[in-house]
């Protein structure tokens, strides 16, 4: 029973640029992955607890322990296409429920950026689609818009960067 108050959250950081001993130690230690993205070095975990914010922040603190210091989360921000490509439905779906045509019971959240048609945190698209019933559920769970701004918040009060 206590197993499933657990889930297995993904968490992206940008972070300044590592060593390869630093790379070898986060994937070694907490199975981290690094990629350069458009200039930006992101580093990717996954963990196990019981709430996404206060899982990341026990990570941000196990990584600036060990001289790695998040910036902020870098969140993974999806269009209407990107909705539709990961749900397996088509963009025009997922036009509907933006609007309010299908499913206007529960609707859609709300957008985090309006440029090109809407941009949304893939956290709270996923909690919408598991209440819908659609999409193949690998188990992880993303953070939401609020669990980013609490995750950046504690980077930014308590791991500034000198």
């Amino acid at each position: 029973m206590a197993d499933d108050l657990y889930q297995r959250y993904e968490f992206t950081f940008i972070v300044p640029l590592l060593t390869l001993s630093q790379e070898q130690m986060l994937a070694k230690s907490l199975g981290g992955r690094v990629e350069e993205r458009k200039g930006l070095q992101l580093l990717t975990l996954t963990a196990e607890g019981m709430r996404a914010a206060t899982t990341a922040i026990t990570l941000v603190d196990q990584l600036a322990g060990s001289g790695v210091r998040p910036e902020r989360t870098h969140p993974d921000l999806v269009s209407r296409q990107d909705i539709a490509d990961r749900a397996g439905v088509t963009r025009q779906a997922v036009g509907q429920w933006v609007r309010g045509v299908r499913q206007a019971s529960t609707p859609f959240p709300v957008p985090y950026n309006s440029v090109a048609g809407g941009i949304w945190f893939w956290g709270d698209v996923l909690a919408w689609l598991r209440r819908q019933g659609y999409g193949q559920d690998t188990g992880l769970r993303y953070p939401t818009l609020d669990e980013h701004i609490r995750i950046d918040r504690h980077i930014a009060i308590n791991h500034k960067t000198p």
